[in-house]
This record gives structure tokens, sequence and C-alpha cells, in this order.
């Protein structure tokens, strides 16, 4: 008896389908594991890819780390344009007053310049204000009749009255006419059965006038003005706000004023009658803690990162997540990193460190900030907290001033020589440490491309000299340096690795699907070649069975 030999079907990648196993032996299995071994390279290409990958995202997230904290390092820096320590504010001090901010408020904006401000308030500015008698205030009044409104320094308007109006009318047809009259209506509910109308200006300090025009006098109706045409119920005399500033009488028709001293806007809110308010202008204390805790986050946010980095796993060597493990880009930004928190300075013959503003090392070396002791160092030592952030210089001759100093500069003393002409005094050359500067009028600007670009000094004298330049770098900016030198979009060591890393996913991608599409095609030829040699054997098998048949001869 013939064995029968069943097929099955065969489906390659570029979607062939074929019959397989007609001739008794699994050709789809022999195509599948010839296809494997062609894909291998690329099964190990995907490892590599993944790696890479891995590698790339743990790189990106160290660059906004690092990029995070430079940001705000750089808020702590003195050589941007924003720097918090260029921010002031408005401080008030009243020993006679229980809260002095019931009677004055304050706000700082350019151009403020730090002082003190010896404030009394003698009266606040006020509108005029008048009242009419008590009347229904739903009720038709029978009332009609033109009065003309305004208020001192506004074209004023006629305000029309009809029988069929009720108080609340005229209320509402006289606000309709404010902009022009620069007067308000309101209604206020005087008894169970009654309201009153009050008229009042708009602006303070100034005066209103109503006269009748035409019909009923409805100004003299309600009881707002008396048979003679005056105001009957004046409640509020027009007056002007009146303030004396460190002696200096002060008047103004609004209680807001703007630029009482420069820079300086106030609020006036009650009269202080005669006690004093102190106004300090001074370095916005608020925000320069504010820069430094968001400091302290970000360069903990880091420090997160760099320990997870860092992790091991029992036994096994690097945990799972630490794919920095071990690396050098990493160590070596890690320690550029500590080497600019280790600053100190020295103001006034006295040394500073983190700790005495209040700054220490914790578990892991996270920043932590100690409250009081910061607290002390902005309201006791604000000068010295500045120091301790943003890079300063101080020259030798009172005829060098600096203009702009590069958060880069190193720390250290600078020779900065001058020549001029002996006739005219005019600079004719300028160098510092020897490096030749740019030399405009009376300014002295270092050349791009050195240690000293973005420095810009200014020569007030008259003759050749040599003077000396001590320079402090801040920690704000050797942190802004230390991490620029990674983050830099154009040569920062850490934007390299990761652009060099894309690449490289990019070309092992290339490769990998180079080599799936030569296996595809490899699959497609093999199933091309067995399922045309599984067709002959079926053939061959059918003429074989034709062959015995007709001999009859069978097998069994």
């Amino acid at each position: 008896m013939s064995t029968i030999v069943t097929g099955s079907t065969a489906t390659g990648a570029s979607g062939t389908t074929y019959i397989s196993g007609t001739s008794g032996f699994d050709s789809s299995s022999l195509i599948a594991a010839s296809v494997e071994a062609k894909m291998q390279p690329a099964y190990r290409l995907d490892v590599q890819i993944a790696e890479m990958e891995a590698e790339a995202a743990a790189y990106q997230e160290m660059h906004t780390l690092m990029t995070d904290l430079e940001t705000a390092a750089s808020g702590l820096s003195g050589s941007t344009d924003d720097a918090v320590f260029d921010s002031y504010a408005a401080y008030l001090t009243a020993p006679g007053l229980d809260d002095p901010q019931q009677y004055l408020s304050a706000t700082v904006t350019d151009g403020a310049g730090a002082g003190l401000y010896d404030i009394t308030v003698d009266q606040l500015a006020q509108g005029m204000q008048v009242a009419s008698a008590e009347q229904a205030v739903d009720a038709a009044l029978g009332l009609d009749g033109t009065f003309d409104l305004a208020a001192e320094g506004y074209p004023g308007a006629a305000v029309a009255v009809t029988a069929d109006m009720t108080l609340s009318d005229i209320a509402d047809v006289v606000n309709a006419a404010s902009a022009d009259t620069g007067v308000a209506a309101t209604l206020i509910r005087t008894s169970d059965g009654g309201h009153t109308l009050t008229l009042s200006t708009v602006d303070t300090g100034l005066s209103l006038s109503a006269a009748s025009v035409s019909g009923n006098d409805v100004l003299h109706a309600l009881g707002i003005t008396a048979a003679d045409g005056a105001f009957a119920n004046e409640l509020q005399t027009a007056q002007e706000a009146i303030l004396t500033v460190d002696g200096v009488t002060v008047t103004s028709t609004s209680n807001d004023i703007e630029g009482l001293v420069p820079g300086v806007s106030v609020s006036l809110y009650g009269a202080t009658a005669g006690e004093t308010i102190t106004l300090e202008v001074g370095q916005d204390l608020s925000a320069v803690r504010g820069a430094v805790e968001g400091f302290v986050e970000a360069f903990n946010a880091y420090r997160t990162f760099a320990l997870n980095q860092q992790a091991t796993a029992e036994g096994e060597g690097a945990s799972e997540n630490a794919v920095l493990f071990g690396d050098s880009l990493l160590k070596s930004a890690n320690a550029a990193l500590y080497d600019a928190m280790e600053t100190s300075v020295e103001v006034d013959g006295a040394t500073y460190t983190l700790a005495d503003i209040g700054l220490t090392y914790g578990a892991g070396n996270m920043l932590t900030i100690d409250d009081a002791a910061l607290e002390e160092a902005l309201l006791q030592r604000p000068e010295v907290v500045e120091a301790f952030f943003a890079s300063s210089a101080s020259a030798s001759s009172p005829d060098l001033g600096v203009s702009t100093l590069p958060g880069t500069m190193a720390s250290g003393t600078y020779t900065v020589d001058v020549t001029t002409d002996p006739d005219t005094g005019a600079i004719l050359s300028a160098s510092v440490d020897g490096v030749a500067m740019t030399v405009s009028g009376s300014s002295l600007v270092g050349p791009e491309g050195t240690a000293f670009e973005g420095l810009r000094l200014v020569y007030t004298g008259t003759g050749s000299t040599s003077m000396t330049l001590d320079v402090s770098q801040g920690l704000a900016d050797q942190v802004v340096a230390a991490m620029g030198r990674y983050t830099d979009d154009n040569d920062g060591q850490v934007t390299a690795k990761i652009e060099s890393l894309n690449t490289g996913i990019d070309d092992k991608q290339e490769r990998r699907n180079d080599i799936a599409a030569s296996a595809a095609a490899y699959e497609a030829h093999l199933i091309e070649t067995y399922a045309r040699l599984e067709e002959e054997i079926a053939q061959s098998e059918i003429m074989l069975r034709q062959l015995e048949q007709l001999l009859g001869t069978d097998d069994d």
C-alpha cells in the first residue's frame, strides 16, 4: 500500500506562500533555519542598538539636568542681564504704626537704586461726592427734563430723563455717560422703602458740576441741588493727596503715585497721623532666596541622577538602570561640578564657604538649606551672599572701571597695561596679561576667542600706566562655566556624545535593515527553490503511481 504524503502551506517575509511537506521532509523548517542563520548579525545589531539607545537616553537626561543646573546658576550669576542681585524691592518699617502696609505700599521698577526715604501721609486724595434725598427706587418719578453733568477736565454730557424713569433708571443713564462726564452713580439702600442716589467723580482729586438745562429741574426734584442750584448734600469734597518725602511736600490728584522717586511707585491707603514710614529700597532678598532654592533643587536633581548611575545590584555589579556606571564622561562632569562647589570667597578679610550662607551637604552629598542660617546671611550679610555666587572685580587704580565682567573669567590678579598719546591723552593701545584689547574711546574690550572675551573695562586716566585687576569668580559663574563645557550646543562634550551615539544608532539601524532585506530576499529564493523541488517530487510520485498501475506492481 502506498504512503500518501500531505503538505502544509508556508509564507515567507515577502508574502510568498508555498506548499511544504509533500516530498516527505519539512522544507519550511529548513527555510526558517537558513533565514534565522542569516538574521543572526541583525539580532546582534538589535542588542547593540538597544544598548546605544539606552545610553543616549541616559546622556540626554544628563544633558537636560546639567542644563537646568546651568540655568539655575545663571540666575545667581553677576554676568547675566537679569541677574537676581540686580533686582530691587521695597521694604516698609514704621515703629509708630502696627502695620505700615495699611497706609502705604510701594513697587519697584527698572531704574530703582538703593536708598532710604522717610514718608508721612497727611491726607488721601478723594473725589467729590453728592447725594440725593431718599426716593422710592422702583416707582416712576414723573420727571421729564435734561441736566448737564461733568467732572473737572471732562467734556461732560447732557443727561435726559423721561417721566417713566425710576431712580434706578436715572442711575443707569448717568453711568452710561460716565466716559464723557467722569461721574458715576450709585444707589444706596437707606431705609426699608427708599434709596439714595450718589454722584461721585470717577477720579480722585476732582470736583463735579451739575446744572438743569431744560424741562423739569430733575436735580432739584431729587434733592441733589437746592433752589439756588448749589448742591444740597455734599458728602465729600474733592482734595489732593498730600505727603512728605524726606521733608519735601508732595501733592497728587491720585493716591497711586508713579515715580515718587526714581524707579519707585507708591499707593496710599490712609493718613499716618504724623507717624513716619521708612521706605527702604534694597536688594530683593526674597528673589535671591528663591534663586538659591532653585539652584539647590537643580543641583540635587542632577546629584540624584549621578547616584542612580552609580547604583549596584547586590553581588551583581551595576544595577539594571545604571546605564552610565563607571562612565568616564559622567565622572569628569561630577568632578568639575564638585570643584566649582568648593568655592570660598573673602569679604572684608573673612573667608566664607557654602556652610556660612546656610548650605550644607547631607546624605548622598545632597545640598540642604538651613533656613535660619540662610535668612540671617541674607538679612545681615547680603554682600557675602552676592560675592559668594556672583563674580566680582576690583582695580588697583580709580581710573580703571569694570563695565562688564564675563562669568567665565577665572579668579586671579591680572595686569592691565594702557599706553596713551603723551600730547592728547588718547588711548593708543591696551592689553590684559599681555593680550591686546580692542580700544574704542575710553573702552577696552577683551578680544573674542580668548579668556577675556566679554570683558569690558573703562579707563578714564590720561597717562600711560600699568594697573592690576583682581577677579573673584563666584560659585554660580563657575558652575555655569563647568556645565557649559558639557552642554554647549556647538562643542559641549555631552552634546557631542549624544550626537555620536545617535549617528552610530542610525548607522547600525541601516546595516540591520540591509541584513533583514538580504535575509528576506534569501528567504524568497529558498521558497521558490523548495516550492519547485516539492512540485517536481510530487510529479515524480504521480508518474511512479501511474507506472505501478500499468505494470500491475504494488510496493505492498
